[in-house]
């Protein structure tokens, strides 16, 4: 008895597995969700991406200001604390739109003209995470649309281990549920499937060969 409970246990455990894993590049659906390549898509996810976020450190220079330039540290709610002006909500906001807002609130009384760059030195509240059988497992910032092989390559390349035909991606859906990509490089490096591209917060997984 106590031999067969862990098997009926697997064996009814495993299709819940399986229903909430998609191998990429089956039928058109699994690809528009993993790989949509229309140049409105691209743009929309590279804003997306550009979006500053907590944790994230941006450098902020006002011109002719080296009182006020410097690099600041966003807080985990979202906020930074900026001379003469205090907190600022930059949560979800580009660094155009922060230039701006800084800018403006300068003119109130503090200064005639402003002239405000932002950059973003470090991007902590978008990243990817590449475990596994790769060279160099970690976890990379995602500042623009990354596919899954450039994933592999910041993490230095697979090792000779590595099963090439079945990485896996995770990925957490606004309803904070997880779905499962098997993801087949060698038909993408081939061209027989489309190339896989990674939001943030996925985590890439690249499993072992069986020999």
């Amino acid at each position: 008895m106590n031999k067969i409970l862990p098997f009926f246990l697997f064996f009814f455990s495993f299709p819940f597995f399986v229903s909430c894993t998609i191998r990429v590049g089956e039928n058109n659906a699994d690809r528009q969700t993993g790989s949509q390549t229309s140049a409105e898509t691209v743009e929309e996810e590279e804003d997306h991406l550009s979006f500053i976020g907590a944790g994230d450190k941006i450098n902020i220079q006002v011109y002719n200001e080296k009182e006020l330039s410097g690099v600041y540290q966003v807080s985990p709610e979202g906020y930074i604390n900026f001379p003469f002006i205090g907190e600022i909500k930059v949560d979800g906001l580009n660094i155009f739109t922060l230039a701006t807002k800084i800018s403006s609130k300068l003119k109130e009384g503090y200064l005639k003209e402003p002239n405000v760059t932002v950059l973003v030195e470090e991007f902590v509240s978008k990243r990817i995470f590449v475990l596994g059988q790769v060279k160099k497992a970690g976890s990379f910032p995602i500042r623009r649309r990354m596919s899954v092989i450039e994933a592999i390559s910041l993490a230095g390349g697979f090792t000779n281990l590595a099963d090439l035909s079945n990485v896996v991606v995770t990925r957490k859906g606004s309803d904070g549920r997880e779905k499962r990509f098997v993801v087949d490089i060698k038909s993408i490096v081939n061209g027989a499937k489309e190339n896989f591209y990674l939001d943030a917060g996925d985590i890439v997984f690249v499993g072992e060969r069986f020999f």
